[in-house]
């Protein structure tokens, strides 16, 4: 299995960006989400996804310990925040690594 730089680097101030997630206006510009399909992939095709999959979920832990380090595990309102900021700043086309994905193509 290869190994490449992180495609996803967090965001500096996580709770500065949960705070402008929370002025926008969702009910007209809407709310972002993302679709992920799976379907048998050859074994090099599964070693990338789960080495993304393991960037990410570092990633929810890193925005996690950031925003609510004191929620309990199970807490929804501390997942909610989590997910939010998560979704702005990784898994959006406007996220800057999603702009820094679509110059690696």
């Amino acid at each position: 299995m290869t190994t490449s730089a992180p495609r996803h680097e967090p965001v500096p101030d996580p709770r500065a960006l949960l705070t402008e997630l929370g002025e926008r206006v969702l009910e007209r510009e809407g709310i972002p989400m993302f679709l992920a399909l799976q379907v048998p992939a050859r074994d090099n095709e599964q070693a990338r996804a789960d080495a993304e999959g393991e960037e990410l979920a570092g990633l929810l832990r890193h925005y996690r310990g950031a925003l609510v380090p004191e929620a309990p595990d199970d807490s929804e309102p501390a997942l909610i925040e989590v997910l939010q900021v998560m979704g702005a700043a990784h898994l959006t086309p406007q996220a800057p690594t999603a702009q820094k994905d679509e110059t690696r193509r």
